[in-house]
């Protein structure tokens, strides 16, 4: 049975649903017990610039729901009821940002959608492959396990319907199978061995969601400073990659010399580049040319093709390290022979400028990223998202869907990934609390080194732990290379970063190899 809590007045009685007053819809809510499912339909997806329109309660024993229309019912009556009790939701981080905009802190929570994410964590994502994955949408979650068919259609028309009675029914049936979709998962948590783990996961998503809602401030003048700087050093690193072009004899089929001038600017016979650094087909033939091998595998296809990635041209180191260094830069930052490069300047030029600006949400005035807990195969946080904010796109009247050359025009609102800004201080200090607030950083030491360390009895690493500076992987970066042999611990993060730095994959894959 649902019942529809508002006060729109209806000429007649609906076959569909029965309206029912707030005050008694509280008491219904409550007599259910300790937990209910739940969920919201919004006119958007930001919590900011968007609007609560309906709000869905439902009884896990019996087929109850209660849809209450919050465009004219206040959903602070609910608080006390949302805050106690256990609510189960599919994708909760989203429905709580909108009940924080309410002063409405729900902290018991079952995450229908992150307790799958565990139980197939380390499954391809179907959603992110688009081939033989995994799908976590609420449809595919009861399908799989009630075999039972959700229609979705609704969802898209909500925007443009408003709230009729094809979307109270819709919004009644997002809160009719969540219960008996928990008491499933919870069984295949336990022959898996992961009820701690999934608790743990649903206990995080209140964590998450205020995150992603609170934002972060981003200094805005001290950040056009530094895509100005960023510009500058893509250009000279473009200038010192086509000096490199013009001066090699093996590639002198991407030089020009414009020997017809004309009245007004002359004549200029010195030699110009041709090759457009930002295209991958371009560099990958002067990567031929001048003897690296191109070949990589397709992670999704499996097919053979050519690439130019890092990881690929790295490998070939000898074969010509003066373009290696140009095109992928060389050393740390901070290092006295430390070069950007064309590729890591381009990517802060495009990763790390006006996006950024694009993305701080006027009303709050601060960036309101995405972040995923499980967003890893190992079980770690991702932040960031392919997707455009088209919400904010829309209120800052920038494109919509951008396509991408807007994006690289910087005309998109992007999710940006905070979890991977560049290590230089100054970057790093765009970012700043506001009055009255403070900046918390705080992040595990060497979390699996220090479990490694533990669990296998190193002894070496547990000495470096009691006794020493506690830096493994300097310790590691000491037994690996010879030239460190005789540097203190210590000293080693300072004087030699990167040959600390390329010892933390072979410290790595002895753990697990262990």
């Amino acid at each position: 049975m649902i019942y529809f809590v508002t006060k729109q007045t209806e000429l007649f009685d609906n076959i569909n649903y029965m309206i029912l007053p707030m005050e008694k819809s509280l008491k219904m809510i409550d007599s259910w017990g300790e937990s209910f499912q739940f969920d919201t339909e919004t006119n958007g997806r930001d919590s900011h610039i968007n609007k609560l329109l309906l709000a869905q309660f439902g009884d896990t024993q019996n087929d109850t729901q209660v849809v209450v229309d919050c465009t004219t019912i206040d959903i602070l009556n609910y608080k006390k009821l949302l805050e106690s009790k256990y609510i189960i939701g599919q994708n909760l981080k989203f429905d709580l940002q909108f009940l924080y905009n309410y002063n409405i802190i729900p902290r018991k929570v079952y995450d229908t959608m992150i307790v799958e994410q565990l139980l197939y964590l380390g499954y391809p994502s179907i959603i992110e492959d688009n081939i033989n994955g995994i799908n976590y949408s609420l449809k595919a979650i009861a399908k799989r396990y009630l075999n039972i068919d959700i229609d979705k259609t609704v969802r898209g028309e909500i925007i443009w319907r408003g709230i009729d009675t094809s979307v109270i029914i819709y919004a009644a049936g997002d809160v009719k199978y969540l219960g008996k979709i928990k008491n499933i998962q919870i069984d295949e948590c336990k022959k898996k061995s992961c009820i701690k783990a999934a608790k743990l996961e649903c206990d995080f998503v209140p964590v998450i969601a205020y995150l992603e809602w609170c934002g972060i401030k981003l200094d805005v003048d001290k950040w056009k400073i530094k895509m100005k700087k960023d510009l500058e050093d893509l250009s000279i690193a473009k200038k010192e990659l086509d000096s490199f072009v013009i001066s090699n004899p093996l590639l002198s089929e991407f030089t020009f010399i414009d020997r017809q001038g004309d009245l007004f600017t002359g004549f200029d016979l010195t030699p110009k580049c041709t090759i457009n650094w930002s295209s991958s087909s371009q560099v990958i033939q002067v990567a031929k040319i001048l003897g690296f091998d191109t070949k990589v595998v397709d992670k999704k296809t499996g097919e053979e093709k050519d690439s130019v990635i890092e990881k690929q041209l790295k490998k070939q180191k000898g074969i010509n390290d003066e373009f290696l260094k140009l095109y992928l830069g060389h050393g740390e930052s901070g290092d006295d022979d430390f070069f950007i490069g064309y590729q890591g300047a381009a990517k802060l030029v495009t990763s790390f400028g006006q996006g950024h600006l694009n993305a701080i949400n006027p009303i709050t005035g601060r960036i309101h990223t995405s972040y995923k807990q499980l967003g890893a195969d190992t079980g770690r946080m991702s932040s960031g998202s392919k997707q455009n904010n088209n919400d904010l796109a829309k209120f800052k009247k920038l494109p919509i869907n951008p396509s991408s050359k807007q994006k690289k025009e910087g005309l998109g609102c992007p999710y940006p990934n905070m979890q991977q800004l560049p290590s230089d201080d100054y970057t790093r200090s765009c970012f700043i609390a506001e009055s009255n607030n403070l900046w918390v950083s705080c992040d595990y030491s060497a979390i699996e080194s220090r479990l490694g360390a533990d669990i296998y009895k190193e002894q070496s690493m547990i000495d470096e732990y009691l006794h020493g500076s506690g830096d493994i992987h300097s310790l590691v970066a000491k037994m690996v290379f010879d030239e460190l042999k005789d540097i203190p611990i210590k000293d080693i993060k300072k004087k030699f970063p990167h040959l600390r730095k390329l010892a933390k994959p072979i410290e790595f894959s002895q753990q697990f190899k262990k």
